[in-house]
């Protein structure tokens, strides 16, 4: 389904092929649409939650019925950092959707269009539910949310981790390939997966190291692939504690050692109210 969006700022209106973009994407675009004819660009999200679900709400409210009937409101947000592409801007239309979709928090989806920032349009997008499934993240996006929860690696580790078999691949792809994207529930049981935490003295004894430089040389080939302490033993004279399972399987594909694994992969939110 193509549709012409005016995204591009002093320029003719862009056409897009809804059908080649995500469903978080397709949901924007379906969004600028139904905006067609009004400036400045403001689509309404939401966000599967209530306004009472807000830690603030008492405060801002009170108590009683009239703020339980607040409270009982879905949380509306408005993505508002919507900058038109240049006139003479490489970026196509459907990069620029793509990356402004995943600019919306995974927790919210455009539902509508909007007369202005604040004003939402009445009509919700056909692609509304299928954008709220969509809750996939980039690769950067993805280190961060990973990080967030504890585990700390650099990218070459990210990628090494997935040829090997041990970190979540991308669901989906966007942008022809070009834009590898992971859900937030392939993080989320990879954050809760069950490993072993070993010494760097263990690492050395399992990688084959010995002696006195052992333990040097271990951390050495653990910088060489990226990867970082998942926590440290308490007590002062705690050791630093590694994933068993990423050490195991990044050795595991060493060369000489049977690789395998998987191909390298490579808005501001305001109220409602």
């Amino acid at each position: 389904m193509i549709v012409k969006l005016a995204i591009r700022s002093q320029s003719p209106l862009c056409e897009v092929d809804l059908d080649t973009l995500t469903p978080k994407a397709r949901a924007l675009a379906e969004a600028i649409h139904m905006s067609s004819g009004h400036r400045p660009l403001g689509v309404l999200c939401d966000t599967g939650k209530t306004k009472g679900d807000n830690p603030n709400h008492e405060y801002l409210y009170g108590t009683g019925p009239e703020a339980d009937r607040i409270g009982a409101q879905p949380d509306l947000r408005f993505m508002t950092s919507l900058e038109p592409l240049p006139g003479g801007a490489m970026m196509t239309p459907e990069e620029w959707l793509e990356y402004n979709a995943r600019q919306i928090p995974h927790t919210a989806w455009p539902i509508a269009g909007a007369r202005s920032r604040v004003e939402s349009l009445t009509e919700r997008v056909p692609s509304a539910d299928a954008a709220r499934e969509d809750r996939c993240l980039t690769s950067d996006q993805a280190l961060r949310y990973l990080s967030d929860a504890g585990i700390n690696f650099s990218n070459n580790a990210w990628i090494l981790l997935q040829e090997a078999g041990n970190a979540p691949t991308p669901r989906q792809y966007a942008l022809n390939g070009r834009m590898p994207l992971w859900h937030v529930d392939d993080l989320d049981a990879y954050i809760a997966r069950d490993y072993e935490q070993w010494t760097i003295s263990k690492v050395a004894d399992y990688l084959g190291y010995a002696g006195e430089s052992a333990t040097g040389s271990a951390r050495k080939q653990l910088s060489r692939w990226g990867l970082h302490a998942v926590r440290r033993a308490p007590g002062r004279g705690g050791e630093n504690l590694f994933a068993a399972d990423q050490v195991q399987a990044l050795h595991a594909a060493r060369p000489g050692k049977g690789r395998h694994g998987a191909v390298r992969s490579g808005g501001r939110f305001t109220s409602a109210d």
